[in-house]
């Protein structure tokens, strides 16, 4: 339940502190006095959206502060263990709106999105705001409110997923049979070219390899020659060589070494080169005599390299380019024969999808058709409460499979009423007048607070349009309910005023440059002089108050 309520430069409100108590309580007072801004203001701190015009002019920021009481197994306390936040007795709901559009709001201190402290308030308040009826005549209203008494709500959200999974699929069905001849045609040229380069077996490094052989074959006669010219001139069988030559400068220089210790590194490097060369020599014979004059394996390097050339000009990239090609080609090619772009595969997926849908569309419609007619008599027994003793209400379901799918079903849901015997049953929206509808929208009201696990409810003038021995049977039944959830009543009638367990007066203080809105809990004395102000008005007689301590004596009896 509510403990209090701390507003600071709301609208008109200047700075208040609210103590709410168990029962039901009725805020009354003049039109314009700020009423309905305390409404506002516990909708803000529940995670409405936020305007900053209804901040205080002249005042930077509207702050509001809500204490609620939480019950350990209640729907709040489970929601707040499972969002890990500390269960204690108490909850502090607080919410900054700035003028500078800037909106911030906390849970125990704790700074949590708009998002979650929606959630939080769910658990916790109802409200039922002054134009509830006027949304009776909505068709989604109607279907909502079936739906709200049908407790099927995961049903739904699976007929829901379904919904969405089909439509994706009709899109993508629709699409690919659009443009299955375009596909088909670049999958039959993506095929045709992954086949060319399989053939084709290019592999990492080939080219590069390829070119030095082609050079290596296509010179081959001049390599033999010059190498073997090269290695004779190092070393052969005659005189004239430079290993003979590097031979003899090694002897010479070697004898010198007893006259003087200082050429043993001249020496030293002699020889080495002396080796060196000879090690040269061989190695430039064996390669000349390795190389081998072949026009065949020249002629089938050419015709790989002409090959990959040709390929790569025809896909305009680079011969080293071609792998990465091939692979990216593959991949595209793979992807367009995967499930998602055939046709008929398509086709078995989205008839599933559907006969799925048609099967849970199904469920739920005999569900509703069913909690329908229980609603039907309940709202028709709740109507004869409130003085339309003669009315009748049927709600009806109306099955179409032949309708285009929706995230509902194929249920079209009509309510119908018939006022007055001997008249047709017509939608409400053709018959009620609107005080008869105010009347039916709490006739739903009353029947919907039992289907609720919320603690507090709130009703922001949902008795406008109703009066006389029917305010007084409204006045009952909300202080009824009050006897087991917390209630608030803004109301301007005194017939539900007197039925409150607590009064609270909201006052509107003008002074010439400045209106404030404040807030008081009435005594019992003040309660009599508040129902005798809007019993009588301006002038206020003697019978009047007669009036209004009878109507309270009588709601404690």
């Amino acid at each position: 339940m509510l403990k209090s309520l701390h507003i600071q430069n709301f609208a008109i409100i200047e700075k208040l502190e609210l103590d709410f108590f168990t029962g039901m309580s009725a805020l009354t007072g003049e039109t314009g006095a700020g009423k309905s801004i305390i409404i506002d203001a516990i909708g803000l701190v529940l995670g409405d959206r936020a305007d900053n015009n209804l901040i205080r002019t002249g005042k930077e920021a509207a702050e509001i502060i809500l204490v609620v009481e939480i019950e350990a197994k209640s729907n709040s306390a489970r929601w707040l263990k499972k969002n890990d936040f500390e269960l204690e007795s108490e909850c502090i709901l607080r919410r900054v709106v700035r003028k500078d559009g800037k909106s911030k709001a906390y849970i125990n201190g704790v700074p949590v999105p708009l998002k979650t402290l929606k959630e939080l308030g769910e658990c916790i308040i109802n409200i039922y705001g002054q134009h509830a009826h006027q949304s009776l005549m909505n068709v989604a209203t109607q279907r909502d409110l079936i739906d709200q008494f049908s407790n099927q709500k995961q049903t739904l959200n699976d007929l829901d997923q379904l919904f969405s999974d089909w439509r994706e699929q009709k899109l993508r069905f629709d699409q690919i049979s659009k443009d299955s001849s375009d596909i088909q045609a670049t999958v039959e040229l993506l095929r045709y070219q992954v086949e060319e380069l399989d053939q084709l077996g290019l592999e990492a490094n080939e080219v590069s390899t390829l070119e030095q052989k082609h050079k290596r074959l296509a010179n081959a006669e001049e390599l033999k020659k010059s190498t073997l010219h090269a290695s004779h001139q190092l070393k052969n069988d005659e005189s004239s060589d430079v290993y003979t030559t590097l031979s003899q400068i090694c002897t010479q220089v070697s004898a010198l070494l007893s006259n003087d210790q200082n050429l043993t590194s001249t020496n030293q490097s002699l020889e080495e080169a002396f080796t060196i060369i000879s090690e040269c020599a061989d190695d430039l014979r064996n390669y000349a005599e390795a190389i081998e004059i072949d026009p065949e394996e020249l002629f089938q390097t050419e015709e790989r390299l002409a090959s990959i050339d040709q390929i790569s000009r025809k896909h305009k990239v680079t011969p080293d380019e071609l792998i990465v090609l091939h692979e990216k080609i593959s991949q595209e090619l793979a992807s367009l024969t995967q499930p998602e772009f055939d046709v008929d595969t398509l086709q078995a997926m989205l008839e599933k999808t559907q006969s799925s849908y048609r099967e849970l569309a199904k469920k739920i419609s005999k569900k509703r058709t069913s909690v329908a007619k229980k609603l039907s008599a309940d709202i028709t027994t709740a109507l004869a409460k409130l003085g339309m003793e003669k009315a009748r209400v049927e709600i009806a379901v109306n099955y179409d499979d032949t309708a285009s799918p929706t995230s509902y079903g194929f249920d079209s849901i009509v309510f119908n009423v018939q006022t007055n015997p001997g008249q047709k049953m017509l939608p409400l929206s053709q018959v009620a007048s609107g005080g008869e509808l105010s009347r039916i929208s709490l006739a739903i009201q009353m029947i919907a607070v039992d289907k609720m696990d919320v603690p507090v409810l709130i009703f922001d003038e949902v008795d406008s349009g109703v009066g006389g021995a029917v305010a007084e049977v409204v006045g009952r039944e909300l202080r009824t309910i009050g006897e087991h959830r917390q209630v608030m009543c803004i109301t301007h009638l005194a017939q539900v005023a007197a039925n409150a367990h607590h009064h609270y007066r909201v006052n509107k203080q003008s002074e010439q440059s400045d209106t404030a809105s404040a807030i008081e809990h009435l005594s019992q004395a003040d309660r009599i002089t508040e129902i005798a102000r809007m019993i009588g008005g301006v002038t206020l007689t003697e019978n009047t108050f007669l009036h209004a301590q009878e109507m309270l004596e009588a709601s404690i009896q």
